[in-house]
């Protein structure tokens, strides 16, 4: 459950709603999105949408954060854990600045990160089952979720720049995948996305696998 919780609060919340505003939500949703997105440990959401606005502008070039011309590894891990450059400002987030829960997120994201992510499937882990319980909760709640979570998201990055169909345009690496839509609740269609990204849809057609899609439109 947490697994799902956080994995649409990146995909619900984190891109479509906060980093391309493709719909508008309610305070509730917003809140959610914002405690459970930073279950992910992927940063704050004001820190996310800025370098991914900048991977829009700059796609396939110097200023893309996760520029795939510097190879697969580069895309999908490598801009983090080998990161050369200051944090350029938030210059591109002036919008998310101006909304008290955005900063409140960015302020408290770490202890949030950490509350959320392994402290509360720690909890429910030793309510259920006592110690043995706990350690599962931890590893299989906190650790594994954030694993899978995080390769997800990476994949988008690396994968779907790589693999998949050009349907909509030829004019950067995004791909359209029906395999990386299975794995990341419908982002796999990066070719459309990248084409279109202030439609709330990645899966334009109503038989593409896309249930951040239909999470929204309900």
């Amino acid at each position: 459950m947490l697994l799902v919780a956080t994995g649409f609060s990146i995909t619900l919340g984190y891109h479509r709603l906060f980093s391309h505003i493709t719909f508008r939500a309610k305070l509730p949703l917003r809140l959610f999105t914002l405690v459970f997105g930073a279950a992910a440990f992927e940063n704050s959401v004001l820190m996310w949408a800025s370098e991914h606005r900048r991977h829009h502008k700059h796609v396939d070039h110097d200023e893309d954060p996760y520029d795939i011309t510097k190879g697969f590894f580069h895309a999908h891990i490598g801009w983090l854990l080998f990161k050369l450059q200051p944090q350029p400002p938030f210059d591109n987030v002036a919008d998310l600045k101006r909304d008290p829960l955005v900063m409140w997120q960015h302020r408290h994201i770490h202890l949030l990160a950490v509350m959320v992510s392994f402290v509360l499937p720690t909890l429910a882990g030793f309510a259920w089952g006592g110690w043995v319980g706990a350690l599962g909760g931890f590893l299989i709640g906190g650790v594994a979720k954030v694993v899978v979570l995080q390769h997800g998201t990476f994949l988008i990055n690396s994968a779907s720049h790589t693999i998949g169909r050009q349907p909509y345009s030829a004019r950067c690496s995004a791909r359209d995948s029906f395999l990386m839509a299975l794995f990341t609740c419908g982002e796999g269609y990066h070719n459309y996305h990248h084409e279109f990204q202030h439609d709330y849809r990645n899966g334009v057609k109503p038989w593409q696998w896309d249930p951040t899609k239909w999470l929204i439109w309900i």
